[in-house]
């Protein structure tokens, strides 16, 4: 009597668990693969004194591939230098929302585009302080509520 040899079948099963372990929504389920922004809102505002009391662009930046990631700049100058440049090139890879921030300024909510939680990677701050030296990047990607406070010296952070 011959036997059936199980080493197909268990291929077989082998590939469909690869291929459900595969998609975005499993991996997330289960902690697998790179984490997620929880970023819905920024809550921003401005003291008297920042930015030398001048209104301030800040672009927020929510990035969807590794590539776009590592093409981010390191400062506020060299993102709002680059932007153009860099929104073409990286097309649907990133989300931009665009702020103007006048001094003083009670704190608002912003929202960001839905798909940033589900398919964000980071998401960036850049600052357009008058400085020449700029402001580094803000990363908000641990955050989940943050309130970015613009200060004369610094960006305050907090995730109430």
């Amino acid at each position: 009597m011959k036997t059936l040899s199980t080493r197909p079948l268990r291929a077989v099963a082998v590939l469909l668990l690869c291929l459900l372990l595969s998609g975005c929504g499993v991996k997330r389920m289960l902690g697998i693969g790179p984490p997620r922004p929880s970023v819905k809102t920024v809550s921003v505002g401005a003291d008297i004194d920042a930015n030398q009391g001048n209104a301030t662009r800040l672009d927020v930046v929510v990035v969807y591939s590794d590539a776009a990631k590592n093409a981010m700049p390191k400062t506020g100058p060299e993102w709002f230098r680059d932007r153009d440049a860099l929104r073409s090139m990286l097309a649907t890879d990133v989300d931009v929302v665009s702020l103007e921030m006048p001094t003083p300024s009670p704190p608002f909510q912003v929202k960001l585009p839905r798909k940033a939680r589900k398919k964000g990677l980071a998401v960036f701050v850049y600052a357009n302080y008058v400085a020449p030296s700029g402001w580094p990047v803000v990363a908000l990607t641990p955050f989940k509520h943050p309130t970015l406070q613009l200060q004369a010296a610094k960006i305050a952070v907090q995730d109430p």
